[in-house]
């Protein structure tokens, strides 16, 4: 059985929030800036922030994911589970260019035992994406002020998987990545999904009604 946080304080998150947005002018008054695990726990909480916005009303609960639950957002009503992954980014300058990216890692499942991956560094890795039903992705200013939120449904990454495989050495660890180009780099990495998703990708933004 999934173990889920019991019911959340919302003033308790937007204190939270507040605290990192102090914490992150101390440590840029040190030369630094905010490390890529405490932009992505921020992400987190403004994403619960737009789910309880949206899904409270329509009577779920909406709660952090613990223990056995593998994603990190989950909507409940009833015996229903609605499990969301949530992935963060900053605007950057990388190996394909300037824009966003987000890794996202298979995990295993106990429906699809036999399912892997033979990644190019890590090996046999056993896994899919059935840990999560949807998967939001949170563009972050550099400020973390302001923000832009994705909607994927996990079909369509199951569809596009090989598309969204990680090839890049540098980020060995993930086995797939979404990228959002704002200014792309020649490179054969790019691959045809991140280019009709420029495209589309309206689609897809602020797009809650495809939650269900």
């Amino acid at each position: 059985m999934k173990k889920l946080l019991s019911k959340i304080d919302g003033s308790a998150i937007q204190k939270v929030m507040k605290d990192i947005l102090i914490l992150k002018k101390d440590v840029e008054k040190i030369g630094h800036k905010v490390s890529p695990d405490i932009a992505g726990f921020y992400g987190e909480l403004l994403a619960w922030v737009q789910l309880r916005n949206v899904f409270e009303k329509k009577g779920y609960a909406v709660k952090f994911g613990s223990g056995q639950s593998k994603a990190d957002i989950v909507l409940h009503k009833g015996v229903k589970r609605i499990n969301i992954e949530v992935k963060t980014s900053r605007l950057k300058e990388e190996w394909f260019g300037i824009g966003y990216g987000f890794a996202i890692n298979i995990k295993r499942c106990g429906e699809h035992p036999g399912r892997m991956l033979l990644h190019p560094k890590r090996g046999r890795v056993h896994g899919d994406f059935c840990y999560f039903n949807y998967l939001l992705a949170v563009l972050l200013s550099d400020d973390l002020r302001k923000a832009r939120f994705y909607v994927f449904p996990r079909k369509l990454l199951e569809k596009n998987e090989v598309s969204l495989r990680n090839r890049n050495k540098r980020f060995s660890s993930s086995t797939h990545r979404i990228i959002f180009l704002e200014k792309p780099r020649r490179t054969d990495e790019i691959t045809r999904f991140d280019r009709l998703f420029l495209k589309s990708k309206k689609k897809f933004e602020n797009a809650w009604s495809l939650i269900s």
